[in-house]
């Protein structure tokens, strides 16, 4: 800021903060935005995916089927049903996205 006192200039981000942005001297001012790599975010949909799956081990929902229906009288029964998720499954999402990240962050 011109008008200010040097002591209340704006200050550079801490060491740490400038890695996490990307902002480090060499660094060409372009390449700095935070873009991800296809792989990297499909890697990161596949171990959320994983986690979840791992966690519910199932999908529940709820139908309604008619039992009676006799004119004005009619009957509705819910039923809850189940789709199992087998762990092995939720286990080898999160395999596969941290291999799928891995690669991404290789291919730089």
């Amino acid at each position: 800021m011109p008008g200010a006192p040097r002591d209340c200039q704006e200050t550079p981000p801490p060491e740490f903060f400038r890695i996490l942005l990307g902002v480090y001297p060499g660094r060409r001012s372009k390449d700095w935005e935070a873009t991800m790599k296809p792989l990297t975010i499909v890697g990161i949909v596949l171990i959320v995916l994983g986690v979840i799956a791992l966690a519910y081990q199932g999908i529940t929902y709820t139908t309604k089927e008619k039992v009676v229906d006799i004119g004005p009288l009619k009957v509705e029964a819910s039923k809850e049903k189940t789709i199992p998720l087998p762990p092995i499954l939720g286990g080898i999402a999160v395999a596969a996205g941290v291999v799928l990240m891995i690669a991404g962050a290789r291919s730089r």
